[in-house]
């Protein structure tokens, strides 16, 4: 049974918040053994046991500011995002943020705010940043919008996408970095849309690749920036691997799919996270497929927390928030906050206006 869509908001950013919790202590790890991450969980899961709390990266940091300017302006006002993004980072910068968003933050406060779009738009000599910082807060943005591409044609995400561009550009302005984030809140979308537990696959996989072609068509494939590289060429390979009649080896998800800071190398690796925690897998032996798919996202090591948070989003997204063990939550920092705001941002999104992309201050 589908769960309500209220409880998919609560899932989303408590699936979110879990997976960056759970996943931090594991950040940057190459290699994490199988028996000494089944005991990480087992003792997570035992309520006898004292196990240390678990404090959220700047992944919830940045989510839960995302989402609190969404619900205060009714909509996306980028400057009141970004500011409130720059005050959580010099409240608290010690959560894990990376080197350069720190200049990007620094420059809008020295400005007061004027140009959100700024600073980050001259990071790396005018290239923006790659990263996967805009992709792993995007959720409340998935979240906001739905009812807009829920009452209107399914396909129709182009408002989405707009959305999501200019929430993620007042920090990533690379293309790699942003068309990050539209993939991962395609996914969300998806993940909101469904209306049962069991769902094909490869057919979510294949919306997704047609959605990414639509915006790498025009792109020139001789762009010596670009390499060779897209988004489509990476949901390929999860395609490749869900076709599969075994499961791939870490090694090869390191190496093909990644596990990386960038956009590229992490938003494609949560989305499989998800679509192979939906069948059971030899690697995490467990029945519950929210617990499947954390601790599977995890065990692929690199960038664990914030590939872990993504792939929390989306299939939190999908089984609601009834779906998330409770001792992940015991254990997760501020999960009652998260939940509040889940619910403020359910609300806000039924009375949202899309004709106006951004706040009125913002141009």
């Amino acid at each position: 049974m589908a769960a309500s869509l209220i409880a998919k908001f609560r899932g989303s950013l408590l699936g979110s918040l879990v997976g960056d919790c759970l996943g931090s202590p594991f950040e940057g790890e190459a290699h994490i053994g199988r028996t000494h991450l089944t005991n990480y969980f087992n003792q997570i899961l035992d309520p006898n046991l004292k196990v240390p709390f678990k404090p959220y990266t700047d992944d919830t940091a940045m989510t839960k500011q995302a989402a609190l300017s969404l619900i205060e302006n009714k909509g996306l006002n980028p400057q009141d995002m970004v500011k409130k993004l720059a005050n959580e980072y010099f409240h608290n910068p010690k959560r894990g943020y990376g080197s350069a968003i720190g200049d990007v933050f620094f420059n809008l406060r020295m400005s007061n705010y004027e140009d959100p779009y700024g600073p980050a738009s001259i990071q790396f000599k005018g290239l923006g940043s790659y990263g996967n910082g805009a992709a792993m807060r995007v959720a409340p943005v998935a979240l906001y919008a739905y009812h807009h591409y829920a009452e209107g044609d399914r396909h129709d995400v182009a408002p989405l996408v707009r959305l999501v561009t200019d929430a993620s550009k007042i920090t990533h302005s690379n293309k790699f970095g942003y068309r990050g984030a539209i993939l991962q809140a395609l996914a969300i979308r998806l993940a909101l849309l469904l209306d049962k537990d069991d769902f094909d696959t490869v057919s979510f996989t294949n919306e997704l690749i047609q959605y990414m072609a639509d915006m790498e068509k025009l792109d020139d494939p001789n762009d010596p920036l670009d390499g060779g590289k897209s988004f489509v060429s990476k949901l390929e390979i999860v395609k490749k691997y869900l076709n599969a009649t075994e499961e791939p080896h870490v090694e090869d998800i390191q190496k093909q799919l990644g596990v990386h800071v960038s956009a590229l190398d992490s938003v494609p690796t949560a989305i499989y996270c998800f679509l192979a925690a939906q069948k059971p897998l030899e690697r995490v032996p467990v029945d519950n497929k929210f617990h499947r798919c954390i601790q599977y996202a995890i065990s692929l090591g690199g960038d664990t927390d914030t590939i872990a948070s993504m792939a929390g989003a989306i299939i939190g997204a999908h089984m609601g928030d009834k779906a998330i063990p409770d001792q992940f939550l015991v254990h997760s920092e501020h999960a009652e906050d998260i939940r509040k705001i889940a619910e403020d941002l359910y609300e806000a999104s039924k009375h949202a206006a899309y004709e106006v992309r951004v706040g009125q201050a913002a141009r």
